[in-house]
C-alpha cells in the first residue's frame, strides 16, 4: 500500500469530497491508516489514529498547513495510539477517545502490545472522553461520534458527511479481530449492522488498515456480512 494516499487521488477516481481533504498515511509495522481530515477552505481539521511515526505525521500535517483541533482515536490498541502523545505534544492538540478505551492512554488499562515498547510513545497530557452522539467541528464540517464496540469495548467511529472512519470495525472484504481480550464477535457484528449497513451504499468506509471501500461494496461482497 502506498505510504500516503491523498484526497486528490480519490477525487480522480470519482469520489466527490467537496472541500474536504482526506489524507491516508500508512504508519508503523502493521501499516495502520492514520488519517488527516481537514476543511480545505480554512485548513482546520483533525488527525485520526496516529499509530506510529509521529514526526512523519506531523511533517505531512504541516505541509498541508493543518490547524489541528484535536487527535481522534477510534480505539486503544497500540498500533492506533502509539504516536498519540508525541503528535499531541508537537501540535499542541487535545486527544479524544471513548470512556471505555481511555484506560489505554491514561495508563490504567494494560495495553495489548505493551512489550513492544518502540510502538508506545508517552501518554498525552490530557484526554477528552467522547461517545456516541458527540460531534467535533472543523470549518463547515461536523464529524459525529458513533459507538461501535466489538473490536474493543470502547471502539468508536467518526461519520463526516458520507465518510465513515471506523478503525478496526470493518475492512474491505473483512472485519476486525474479535479474538483479543475484551473483544466480542456479537458486539462487532451488531455495530456493523446498526451503524454501517444502515448507511447508503455510496457512503465511503475508511478503515484502520487496507484500502478504502464503500458500504455498497461490503454489503454485496463481504463474506462476514452475509447474515446481517
Amino acid at each position: 500500500m502506498p505510504e500516503i494516499r491523498s484526497g486528490a487521488e480519490y477525487k480522480a477516481k470519482g469520489w466527490s469530497l467537496g472541500n474536504l481533504t482526506v489524507e491516508q498515511i500508512s504508519v508503523g509495522l502493521l501499516d495502520t491508516n492514520c488519517y488527516i481530515l481537514m476543511d480545505e477552505d480554512v485548513t482546520e481539521g483533525y488527525i485520526i489514529d496516529p499509530g506510529g511515526q509521529a514526526g512523519r505525521i506531523v511533517q505531512h500535517a504541516e505541509s498541508l498547513k493543518l490547524k489541528c483541533l484535536g487527535i481522534l482515536c477510534t480505539h486503544g490498541h497500540f498500533d492506533h495510539i502509539g504516536a498519540v502523545g508525541k503528535v499531541a505534544e508537537l501540535l499542541e492538540a487535545p486527544v479524544m477517545i471513548s470512556k471505555n478505551d481511555a484506560g489505554y492512554l491514561d495508563g490504567s488499562m494494560k495495553r495489548i502490545g505493551i512489550k513492544m515498547s518502540s510502538f508506545i510513545a508517552r501518554n498525552p497530557s490530557s484526554i477528552d472522553r467522547v461517545g456516541g452522539g458527540d460531534e467535533v467541528a472543523f470549518g463547515d464540517y461536523r464529524a459525529r461520534v458513533l459507538d461501535t464496540p466489538g473490536h474493543t469495548p470502547g471502539s468508536i467511529s467518526f461519520l463526516c458527511e458520507n465518510n465513515l472512519f471506523c478503525g478496526d470495525l470493518i475492512f474491505k472484504g473483512s472485519v476486525g479481530r474479535t479474538d483479543l481480550k475484551g473483544s466480542s464477535t456479537e458486539d462487532l457484528l451488531e455495530s456493523i449492522r446498526r451503524e454501517v449497513l444502515s448507511l447508503p451504499d455510496d457512503y465511503r468506509i475508511w478503515p484502520g488498515h487496507g484500502p478504502a471501500t464503500t458500504v455498497g461494496k461490503e454489503r454485496r461482497s463481504n463474506p462476514y456480512l452475509e447474515n446481517l
